[in-house]
């Protein structure tokens, strides 16, 4: 069972892609999300094309801007 958290803006993430975005936000490679969360890099990339689609961007410039933008998560 996925377990998804809701953020503002109706975006639907799952708890792995919240925890990308975070990652991405405090600028770790894919590799070192990877290491940090034990997945291999191609699934870290596979987060990060959801993540594009489901914010509905779909370059690199895009995805940063909305990074810079978003609110930072809270993980408990």
């Amino acid at each position: 069972m996925t377990q998804h958290l809701t953020l503002p803006n109706n975006f639907d993430f799952t708890s792995r892609e919240a925890q990308v975005i975070q990652f991405s936000k405090d600028n770790f490679t894919c590799k070192e999300i990877a290491e940090h969360l034990f997945i291999s890099e191609n699934t870290v990339r596979k987060h990060r094309r959801n993540i594009m689609t489901k914010i509905g961007v779909s370059g690199k410039k895009d995805f940063r801007k909305f990074l810079r933008d978003y609110p930072s998560l809270l993980f408990k």
